[in-house]
């Protein structure tokens, strides 16, 4: 890798409003230095950007919310976080402007810095592949290059006239293959053998004030059936554990282990898992154990959301791997019943749970061979020095 020299430091502006996002957008931020130490990184962010060392103008927390009920209800911060960063990026005039997802807020940010004369780098396209296709062709006045995780995005955008490239799926570089299982549990401190189901309830709150409930009631369905078996329940940085302990009574706090972060030593610990549809499932996949996917969302939201989905399966897993691999439990069928129902199979046939896990190994492949943020580094700065960038190549697919 040939790191760039010049007295004119390039200035990025990153804007990443989720705290995967805020992740991304911290390795992308080590990676843009290792390769122009001199690189110049503001923009919008969380509490991972802010550790990278990057100037925040707008911080994150509390903006990653989903759903048009809630959007709503936090539409008065959402534009301040926009007109603060689209004042910052029309006054400065970034060399580039990085978008990390976000869609709904980051397409507007790219449209008035386009207007302003700033070059647009998007990472993470919109799921035109999932619904409202034709939300491709509005991009092609707001980007100048999109970055895409998945191999059969490509295609989709040039059809539109928009300049795309797959640079692959960060989780490939973040999550090793075949993880000891016996270890995992040792530094949670579960080890043991007995069944051990993994609650995965997502990292919003509005996600956890849907799910929390659900997933206590199932686990106090599956306690009285099993009294022997354990649950183990990671709280996502963005949530206050005691908001979700509220949701478990006195009997289901001496046996749902509550942790802190350590999702993925939670996944790669456990049996099966109930998991909140998101990418939490993909790192799932990755990870290979088997699982239940469960969505549910505000009623108008879900309305109005199934009218204009064109696809199949909303489970990531399902979606890469084109086939329903992983069982959905989607608004009304999310039930205590059901989803007890899939634990209990999930743990108590073998064959079954080996042809999932046999399903989730080929995701890997299906997502290429990593480097993603460092394809993503070489393509940020190609654009915002032209002049001094080396040359990018093995962009159109990952690996």
């Amino acid at each position: 890798m040939n790191a760039i020299s010049d007295p004119r430091a390039p200035r990025i502006m990153i804007a990443a409003g989720e705290a995967s996002g805020d992740m991304y957008g911290a390795i992308l931020a080590r990676k843009l230095r290792e390769r122009c130490p001199q690189v110049a990184l503001s923009g919008m962010g969380g509490p991972a950007l802010r550790e990278a060392q990057v100037r925040l103008d707008v911080d994150a927390d509390g903006l990653g919310v989903v759903g048009l009920i809630e959007v709503l209800r936090h539409y008065p911060q959402l534009r301040r976080a926009l007109r603060t960063l689209t004042q910052r990026v029309c006054t400065d005039r970034p060399d580039l402007l990085i978008l990390i997802d976000y869609q709904e807020f980051n397409q507007r940010l790219a449209r008035e810095a386009r207007r302003c004369g700033v070059p647009v780098l998007f990472f993470v396209g919109p799921q035109v592949w999932a619904w409202r296709p034709r939300r491709v062709f509005k991009l092609r006045d707001k980007v100048d290059r999109m970055a895409l995780l998945f191999p059969f995005e490509p295609p989709l955008y040039a059809g539109a006239g928009i300049e795309a490239e797959c640079v692959g799926h960060p989780l490939v570089d973040e999550i090793p293959p075949h993880p000891d299982r016996a270890a995992a549990r040792a530094a949670l401190g579960l080890a043991g053998d007995a069944p051990l189901i993994g609650l995965l309830p997502g990292s919003r709150r509005s996600e956890i004030e849907r799910l929390m409930p659900l997933m206590a009631q199932t686990a106090r369905r599956l306690l009285s059936l099993h009294p022997q078996w354990r649950f183990a329940l990671p709280v996502a940085p963005t949530l206050d554990r005691a908001q979700v302990q509220t949701w478990l009574d006195e009997d289901l706090r001496t046996r749902v282990h509550l942790l802190e972060g350590r999702s993925r030593e939670v996944m790669a610990a456990c049996d099966a898992l109930l998991i909140a549809s998101g990418t939490a499932t993909l790192e799932a996949g990755l990870i290979g154990t088997p699982m239940a996917i469960v969505y549910r969302t505000q009623w108008l939201t879900y309305q109005i959301a199934r009218h204009l989905v064109n696809i199949t399966h909303i489970g990531l897993p399902n979606i890469v791997a084109g086939e329903g691999i992983v069982r959905e439990f989607i608004q009304d069928a999310a039930t205590p019943e059901a989803l007890a129902a899939e634990m209990e199979r999930l743990l108590g046939d073998s064959a079954y749970a080996d042809a999932q896990r046999q399903a989730l190994a080929g995701l890997r492949q299906k997502l290429g061979d990593g480097g993603a943020l460092d394809r993503l580094a070489a393509t940020a700065l190609a654009m915002a020095t032209p002049a001094l960038a080396p040359p990018v190549t093995g962009l159109n697919r990952p690996g």
